[in-house]
């Protein structure tokens, strides 16, 4: 299985892998448009030339209006998921009720997969107990609503960058701030950044409850080839 899919049913499930593999194609949007966007200024930084670099721009800006499309692609992927789990019924309840999450949050620390000093790995864990895979989920179907929305007006401001890519400054009119692309772009960023710590928090809870159920041998854990981890 991959690295941030869940088990939320107990066992593999195609909703659970394709819902793993479109979050990661998000991430991996945002970041493209951004490498692209590099060399743009890269190229205006080398003086080349104005030509050869809005065509780079045309590229990037392309690949900026993919990206809010992609964050729709995983709420389609959520609400997959969602509909599968109110029609199947989750295997591994007790041994999500009787977790201690504090413990594993700090064995997970010590194996260095997460800080210790984060107060919303509890707080995932705090939902998942109380209201199970699906409360998680809806939380994350609202996230990737937002990441859409500001995606896509990340999208119109950097078009809005056409005249200073056709003359070859838009690193000045990004540095000066005549173009608010920063902004937009820390919206979606670090917002899409602290979703994906929170589904991985959620992932790695839903291994565990996995790994400690009838499905694996006993003692599988997390942290079974940690020494001093018990």
């Amino acid at each position: 299985m991959g690295g941030i899919n869940h088990q939320p049913c107990g066992k593999d499930l195609p909703h659970s892998i394709h819902l793993s593999k479109m979050v990661s194609l998000a991430q991996l949007r945002l970041l493209d448009a951004n490498a692209i966007l590099e060399d743009v200024l890269l190229g205006e930084v080398r003086k080349t030339d104005p030509k050869e670099t809005y065509e780079t721009w045309l590229n990037a800006r392309k690949a900026f209006d993919q990206v809010g499309p992609a964050m729709q692609e995983v709420v389609r992927a959520i609400g997959a998921s969602i509909d599968h789990m109110e029609q199947t019924k989750y295997a591994h309840g007790d041994i999500l009720a009787q977790l201690d999450v504090a413990k594993l949050q700090k064995n997970l620390a010590a194996g260095g997969a997460i800080n210790e000093d984060d107060p919303v790995f509890l707080e995932v864990g705090s939902v998942l107990q109380n209201g199970g895979f699906e409360r998680m989920f809806r939380t994350f179907k609202e996230r990737y609503q937002a990441h859409e929305k500001d995606a896509v007006e990340l999208a119109k401001t950097f078009a809005s960058g056409d005249r200073f890519a056709r003359e070859g400054g838009l690193l000045t009119a990004i540095e000066q701030n005549e173009l608010p692309f920063r902004l937009h772009f820390g919206r979606v960023f670090n917002a899409l950044n602290r979703t994906m710590q929170l589904f991985s928090y959620s992932s790695l809870i839903s291994v565990e409850v996995h790994y400690r159920s009838t499905h694996c041998r006993p003692g599988t854990s997390l942290v079974q080839h940690l020494e001093g981890v018990a």
